[in-house]
């Protein structure tokens, strides 16, 4: 496969929700984690692991949970009714119901695992810079993997649903009490196609030294 450039990968990746069932080779699998561990990490106490279920039985108890939690989502309005959504927002919460029904289907789903607490703020009374920092130490690890598997032609989505039932999930998978599953992220090969990705111009939301500033042809304006 042709290598593509850094900036590529960045404007097409996309969430890509819907995966062939085939088996991802495993030096692809730590490729992918490779490219992940080399994020920075707060007091580069590199606090993370990465659990690869591949399971028939681990993958249907994570789609059995995750799609009761979708569904229960939806009962609860905080996931909004179809036939509310514009045409290209169907779109994307179609894909995100297809990836509920059929994520066992994926050949790999990624458990991006950190600590749940941080040392170095141990005694700062702070709970908040505590989850900060195990969140910024985790996440950029997690977009690394995301570039990685573009590069490489697999794809996949990050996914939080699981902290619905995550301790039922650490539990099965057998993951210490001191971690937390930051990410689920379902890996395969695409059925669709990857980007371009689609975003607002970038003067609207750039801030120049407070909010509100915008800078237009050099000038800071009000």
């Amino acid at each position: 496969m042709t290598e593509i450039g850094l900036f590529e990968a960045i404007y097409s990746t996309r969430s890509m929700r819907r995966l062939k069932p085939d088996p991802i080779p495993e030096e692809t699998l730590k490729k992918i984690i490779d490219a992940g561990v080399h994020a920075p990490s707060g007091s580069n106490f590199q606090n993370w692991a990465f659990v690869l279920v591949q399971d028939s039985d681990d993958k249907r108890f994570i789609r059995d949970h995750y799609l009761k939690t979708y569904q229960e989502l939806e009962r609860l309005g905080s996931i909004p009714a179809m036939a509310d959504l514009p045409l290209d927002r169907q779109r994307m919460f179609a894909s995100a119901i297809y990836l509920a029904e059929y994520l066992h289907k994926a050949p790999v789903i990624l458990l991006a695992c950190t600590g749940t607490d941080f040392p170095t703020y141990a005694n700062t009374d702070n709970p908040r810079s505590i989850t900060a920092t195990l969140h910024a130490s985790i996440y950029p690890a997690v977009q690394n993997i995301l570039l990685a598997c573009r590069a490489l032609g697999v794809g996949a989505t990050l996914t939080t649903v699981h902290y619905f039932f995550e301790d039922e999930l650490k539990q099965r998978l057998g993951i210490p009490e001191d971690k937390e599953i930051a990410s689920l992220i379902p890996l395969g090969y695409p059925v669709g196609r990857f980007g371009p990705t689609s975003r607002g111009p970038v003067e609207e939301v750039i801030h120049w030294g407070r909010w509100g500033k915008r800078q237009e042809e050099g000038i800071l304006q009000d």
